[in-house]
């Protein structure tokens, strides 16, 4: 007996995706892109802070009680190249003693330390004393450094209290300060 043999079709039925479906994945997606990008980004601004080749721009200065005043970071910065820093502050429309409205100083890093933070979700970490030339007091400061660059400065002036200031970190070939007279 001879059978007839038909070919067996299964059709597979297409499952059709809901919106929330979707947008679901889309998100997670996104997300992806985000880390992906923030760690490019970590690992960029934690080799300008390891080689000690950064310019800290600042856009924000924070008075007691927390106040915030907007200054210009192109006369508010902190410059890194080795070992050699310059710090400057300034403020628009007043006339200081580096020409810009305020202070140019310029020396060197004793105790520099990196710290890159326990995970990608820390923030990276530099802590360093600055030998100013010319001699004077060593301020102490320290600066947190988001995955993004945004970065916080705190200078510490022993009994003079302590100065912070927010802004963004660059490479000094990216950097668009204008430095002021040096006192010393």
């Amino acid at each position: 007996m001879m059978g007839l043999m038909l070919p067996q079709q299964t059709y597979a039925q297409k499952k059709v995706m809901s919106q929330k479906e979707i947008r679901k994945i889309d998100k997670k997606k996104r997300k992806q892109a985000r880390l992906k990008a923030s760690l490019k980004s970590r690992v960029y601004y934690a080799n300008l802070l390891k080689k000690h080749y950064f310019v800290f721009q600042a856009d924000q200065l924070y008075g007691p009680g927390g106040r915030s005043f907007p200054v210009s970071p192109t006369i508010n910065f902190l410059a890194v190249v080795k070992n050699k820093v310059i710090l400057q502050f300034g403020f628009d429309g007043v006339m200081g003693w580096n020409g810009v409205g305020g202070l140019t100083a310029e020396g060197f890093l004793k105790n520099y330390k990196f710290y890159p933070g326990k995970t990608v979700k820390k923030a990276l970490m530099i802590s360093s004393n600055i030998s100013p030339r010319g001699g004077g007091s060593t301020p102490y400061l320290t600066m947190t450094v988001n995955n993004d660059g945004y970065a916080y400065l705190d200078i510490i002036m022993g009994r003079r209290g302590k100065i912070t200031m927010s802004g963004q970190i660059v490479a000094p070939s990216q950097s668009s300060v204008f430095k002021g007279q040096t006192l010393y």
